[in-house]
């Protein structure tokens, strides 16, 4: 996400850039890029104490409710889509909707061979989702088989940056993180898109 955001994130405008679950590498990043405009936020803004900058609430399940048409230069997050109840086509569609012409959405997210699954019963228990989907408060696990359908097909009206092309595997093992992710879907690869 680090090279990505070096080489491709589009600069600051005066809209905010939202960057959820924020880690402190990236944070530091998208500080010195964003500057004022940069909001990190989550579900509960308490776990981040640590923050240079006060963490916003934000409830994903929800984003029409919190984030207005064309509001929003940015998102960047890694690994909370498999944390939020609801549909994620609609989430994603309504993330992607605040989004503005010329902004941007980056993202990552845990992907395992075969199917997407998930399973929101509140009344699994904490080792069955462990063994369902690897963690247990995960709430669904996305499939190399299907996630051309199931998540990217909702970035119509986006251009995808091809990484395979703009990062060399050279650079990618630079930054401690397999070449795997240039050929194949996994936890570490990284989707950029730019708002059309």
């Amino acid at each position: 996400m680090a090279l990505v955001l070096r080489k491709f994130a589009p600069p600051r405008n005066g809209k905010p850039v939202y960057h959820f679950a924020p880690e402190t590498a990236i944070a530091d990043i998208l500080l010195e890029k964003y500057d004022s405009d940069y909001r990190p936020a989550d579900y509960e803004p308490e776990l981040y104490s640590w923050s240079k900058v006060p963490v916003a609430k934000v409830d994903l399940s929800k984003p029409r409710n919190v984030f207005s048409k064309a509001s929003v230069r940015g998102f960047v997050h890694s690994h909370v889509l498999e944390h939020i109840p609801g549909s994620i086509e609609r989430i994603i569609s309504e993330m992607n909707e605040a989004i503005e012409p010329g902004g941007f959405h980056l993202f990552q997210v845990p992907i395992e061979q075969g199917w997407y699954r998930e399973d929101m019963n509140p009344h699994l228990s904490r080792e069955e989702r462990e063994r369902i989907f690897k963690q247990d408060d995960h709430l669904r696990v996305f499939g190399d088989q299907d996630f051309d359908d199931r998540c990217l097909r909702l970035f119509s009206g986006f251009k995808q940056i091809d990484l395979r092309r703009e990062i060399t595997g050279d650079a990618l093992e630079e930054a401690v993180v397999p070449r795997s992710t240039l050929t194949r879907y996994n936890g570490h690869t990284a989707f950029m898109f730019i708002k059309r």
